[in-house]
């Protein structure tokens, strides 16, 4: 497996209805871990302290953008640190396939954004190999099958649903 070599970006996150904050040391941290699990060469950082929807316009995406080395993927915490609003990360997301440069969360979320997010870059999740699955659906028609009639029982019976597993 050859190593990936990918640019990182943290900002400092903050939550919306507790203020608490999910700080750039322990994103840098997280993703550090991550690299080291997944063979991710890390070749630049990138951050910014303070959080914007205005993601294009923040300096350390600026300089991110402007970054000319070859990389292959943009690394984060969670993507959240670029933004939670899939119209504010459209603009930014076109650039990276202009650049031909996926996204990678070290850490899995499970919101929309996030999951829109994952779907979009990682090919893999959501394109079947359709030649397996040809090679399945022929090997299912080539086998004989054989209908069977199953009787309607004269009587259901419900009385084991409807009692307290605890009481037992």
């Amino acid at each position: 497996m050859s190593t990936q070599k990918a640019i990182t970006y943290v900002s400092d996150i903050i939550l919306g209805r507790t203020g608490s904050i999910i700080d750039r040391k322990y994103q840098r941290n997280m993703i550090r871990e991550y690299a080291q699990n997944n063979n991710i060469e890390i070749v630049a950082w990138f951050e910014d302290e303070i959080y914007s929807e205005d993601l294009i316009m923040r300096p350390g995406i600026q300089q991110l953008l402007g970054y000319e080395e070859k990389y292959d993927l943009l690394l984060v915490e969670r993507v959240w640190a670029l933004s939670r609003q899939l119209p504010q990360l459209e603009p930014f997301f076109k650039e990276m396939d202009r650049k031909s440069v996926s996204l990678k969360c070290s850490t899995t979320m499970w919101d929309c954004v996030s999951q829109q997010c994952r779907r979009r870059f990682d090919s893999s999740l959501f394109k079947p190999d359709v030649s397996q699955i040809k090679k399945e659906f022929e090997c299912v028609q080539e086998k004989e099958t054989e209908s069977v009639t199953i009787k309607k029982p004269s009587q259901l019976f419900f009385l084991n649903l409807i009692k307290d597993p605890l009481k037992s």
